[in-house]
């Protein structure tokens, strides 16, 4: 009965998909380990990339995000190779908006602002290593 559930289950989900995700190594290190690897879907009879990865050398995920009509759209995050958070920000229709956090290795937060269509709007805050305000800029 378990079975049968699982494969109905699947059916629905395969019906219910436009089109499968196609997963293809586009860069790799010396030794093949992936280095870039980007995620395709088929719209239109055209293969359009919907999420990118970037990895370190050591196979940790370096940085991620999504596309939207080839443009990158939504949050992209980046990280240290000790799989600690480097940044962290938002794109809508390839440009950057809304909320950037930067991190340094150690964790603290290194400065945050905001974007609007590419450009730095408004306050930000710059700190240093060990986590206090060292200056602030408005744009």
């Amino acid at each position: 009965m378990k079975q049968i559930f699982y494969l109905f289950s699947s059916l629905i989900f395969l019906i219910a998909c436009d089109s499968p995700i196609i997963e293809k190594v586009e860069e790799t290190y010396p030794g093949n380990e992936p280095k870039k690897v980007s995620y395709y879907q088929e719209e239109g009879g055209e293969e359009m990339k919907v999420e990118e990865k970037h990895f370190h050398q050591n196979g940790e995920l370096k940085m991620s995000g999504k596309f939207v009509n080839g443009k990158r759209d939504g949050e992209w995050n980046a990280y240290f190779e000790n799989k600690q958070i480097q940044s962290s920000g938002t794109f809508k229709e390839g440009k950057r908006t809304g909320t950037a956090k930067i991190y340094f290795p150690n964790g603290q937060l290194m400065y945050e602002g905001f974007y609007e269509n590419n450009k730095e709007v408004g306050h930000w805050n710059f700190y240093n290593e060990q986590g206090r305000l060292v200056k602030e800029k408005d744009y």
